[in-house]
C-alpha cells in the first residue's frame, strides 16, 4: 500500500510540474528547434536524415525575399541557407549566402547539396516518439503550431523527468521540505521553466543526462560498478545532445581507476548514436554539424560575461548559486568518498565554464539568462543540497541571505516565463549576436527590460500567474502530508 501511495505521489508531482511548464501561457521558441521537430518526418517519410523536402533553394525562380528573421521566406518551405542548415558533407556553394550565419559554422549548402541540420541529434531522438503519431496521421510537417506545441510537450516531459530524478537525489541529503524548496527553486529560479521546458533546445536533454548520472552514483552508499557504467552511458548520450556534456565523464568517477575505466566504457556506448548519425548524415563518424567553431574569446572577458555580466551572468540571474560554491569549504574529500565526488563536480563545472568562456558566442545567442552554464544546474543543485544537509545554512543570517537571493531569481525568471520574447530586447536596437557588447551594459540589462514589459502582458499575464499559483498550491498540498524530518 505504501509503495502504491508513494508511486501515486510521484505521478502527481510529475503532472503538476508538467502543468507548470505550460501555465505561463507564453510561446517561447526559436527557429533553432525546427530541425529537431522535423526529424521524425524525414526519417519516417523519406527514410533518410536530410531535410531536402522541407527547403527551397536560392536558385529557384520567384524567390520571396521578405523573410522572417532571415529563416522562412515561403510559408510552405524553409530557406536552405538558414543558419541551422548545412550541407550533408562538403558544401559546393560558390556564392555567399543571403542569410546571416554564425561565425565559424559550416558554410551554407550549395544549390544542389543535400541539406542536414547543424545540431547534434540527441533531442531529436528523444522527441521522436512525441512526433511519431502526428507523422503517421499525415499531419503537415511545416505546420508551425504542431511543431511548436508538440515540441513544447516533448521538452516539458523530458525536463519533468530530469526534475523528478534531481528531487529524489536531493532528498538523500536534506529534509522533505528542503527538497521541495530546492526543486521549486530549480524549476522556477533557473532557465528550466523559462527556456528548457518550453521548446526543443538541447537544455532539457542535457539536464536529463546529468540528472540520470547523478541519481545513479551520488549517494552515501557504496556504488556498484554497473551504476558507474550506466552513468557513463547517460553522460555519453548527453554528448549526443550537446557535446560539452562529455566533459563530466572523467570527473564523475572522482579519480577511482576502475570506476573511471567503466565510466569511459559506458560513455563510449552512449556516444555511439552520435557516431552512427554523423557517418550516415555527413559520411564521417567524427564529423559534426557545428563546423569549426572558434574558441578565441579572451577567457577573462568570457568568464566575466558568463558569471557577472548584467545580461548573461550566472551570479546576476542566480545569485543564490554562490552558496553552492560555498559548500566547497565543508567538503572533506579524505573523510568520505561522496565528498570527493561532489568536489569533482565542481572541477567539471569549472572546466565547462572555462571552455565556454573562450567560445566566440559565449552568450549563447538570443535567450534569457545564463544559457550555457544552466546546463549544469543539476550538478550545482546536488552540491547545494548536500551543503544544506551538512549545515551550510544552519545560521539564520545565511538562510535570510540565501532566500533574498533566491527571491530575486524567482522574480526575474517568472517575469521572463510570462513575457519574454526573443524578438524584442535581443534584436532592438541591434541584434546581440552582431553586437554582444550590449550584454555588458549595466544601463540596459535584459532582465530590467523584461520586468518593465510585465504590464504589457495584460490579462494574459494575470491569467497565467493565476494558473501557475493554482498548480503550485496543488503541489504544496500534495507535499503537505510529507514529514518535515529526514
Amino acid at each position: 500500500m505504501n509503495e502504491r501511495v508513494g508511486f501515486a505521489r510521484w505521478q502527481m508531482r510529475a503532472l503538476l510540474l508538467f502543468v507548470l511548464a505550460f501555465a505561463n501561457l507564453n510561446d517561447i521558441w526559436s527557429p533553432d528547434v525546427l530541425p529537431n521537430a522535423l526529424f521524425a518526418w524525414t526519417v519516417v517519410n523519406e527514410g533518410d536524415l536530410d531535410y531536402d523536402e522541407f527547403v527551397f533553394r536560392p536558385n529557384e525562380p520567384e524567390r520571396d525575399t521578405g523573410r522572417s528573421g532571415g529563416v522562412i521566406a515561403r510559408p510552405e518551405r524553409l530557406d536552405s541557407e538558414a543558419y541551422f542548415f548545412r550541407a550533408c558533407g562538403e558544401s559546393t556553394a560558390t556564392e555567399a549566402p543571403q542569410t546571416t550565419r554564425s561565425p565559424g559554422g559550416p558554410p551554407a549548402p550549395g544549390p544542389n547539396d543535400r541539406v542536414c541540420s547543424i545540431f547534434p541529434p540527441g533531442v531529436a531522438f528523444l522527441a521522436f516518439p512525441f512526433f511519431l503519431p502526428f507523422v503517421l496521421a499525415g499531419a503537415e510537417p511545416l505546420n508551425l503550431g504542431v511543431l511548436v506545441r508538440v515540441g513544447h510537450v516533448a521538452a516539458a516531459t523530458i525536463e519533468v523527468i530530469a526534475t523528478l530524478l534531481l528531487w529524489s537525489l536531493m532528498r538523500r541529503f536534506v529534509s522533505a521540505r528542503w527538497a521541495l524548496a530546492l526543486v521549486l527553486l530549480y524549476f522556477f529560479g533557473t532557465s528550466v521553466r523559462t527556456v528548457a521546458s518550453q521548446a526543443l533546445w538541447q537544455h532539457a536533454g542535457v539536464h536529463l543526462a546529468i540528472a540520470v548520472a547523478l541519481w545513479l552514483v551520488v549517494s552515501t552508499r557504496p556504488m556498484a560498478l554497473w551504476r558507474e557504467l550506466v552513468a557513463g552511458v547517460a553522460l555519453g548520450y548527453g554528448t549526443v545532445v550537446r557535446q560539452t556534456t562529455g566533459l563530466l565523464v572523467p570527473f564523475l568517477p572522482a579519480a577511482r581507476i576502475r570506476a573511471t575505466v567503466v565510466a569511459f566504457v559506458g560513455a563510449a556506448i552512449g556516444v555511439t548514436p552520435l557516431l552512427v548519425y554523423n557517418a550516415l548524415a555527413f559520411g564521417n563518424p567524427l564529423e559534426q554539424g557545428y563546423g569549426t567553431k572558434p574558441f578565441d574569446t579572451s577567457p577573462l572577458i568570457g568568464l566575466y560575461g558568463l558569471l557577472a555580466s548584467p545580461s548573461r551572468g550566472l551570479f546576476v540571474y542566480e545569485p543564490y548559486m554562490i552558496f553552492a560554491f560555498a559548500t566547497i569549504v565543508l567538503l572533506k574529500p579524505g573523510r568520505d568518498f561522496i565528498e570527493l565526488r561532489l568536489l569533482s563536480l565542481v572541477y567539471a563545472w569549472a572546466a565547462t565554464a572555462i571552455l565556454y568562456s573562450t567560445y566566440a558566442e559565449w552568450w549563447g545567442g538570443r535567450v534569457f539568462g545564463p544559457r550555457f552554464l544552466d546546463d549544469l544546474a543539476p550538478a550545482l543543485f546536488a552540491l547545494l543540497a548536500w551543503g544544506i544537509g551538512h549545515g551550510l545554512l544552519a545560521r539564520w543570517p545565511a538562510r535570510v541571505l540565501f532566500w533574498i537571493c533566491a527571491a530575486w531569481s524567482l522574480l526575474i525568471f517568472q517575469a521572463a516565463a510570462f513575457v519574454y520574447d526573443q524578438n524584442t530586447w535581443d534584436l532592438n536596437p541591434i541584434n546581440i549576436n552582431f553586437d554582444p557588447s550590449r550584454l555588458l551594459d549595466w544601463s540596459d540589462p535584459q532582465w530590467l527590460f523584461v520586468l518593465r514589459s510585465l504590464p504589457e502582458g495584460g490579462t494574459r499575464v494575470i491569467v497565467a500567474a493565476g494558473l501557475s499559483a493554482l498548480a503550485l498550491l496543488f503541489l504544496l498540498r500534495v507535499e503537505s502530508v510529507l514529514p518535515s524530518r529526514r
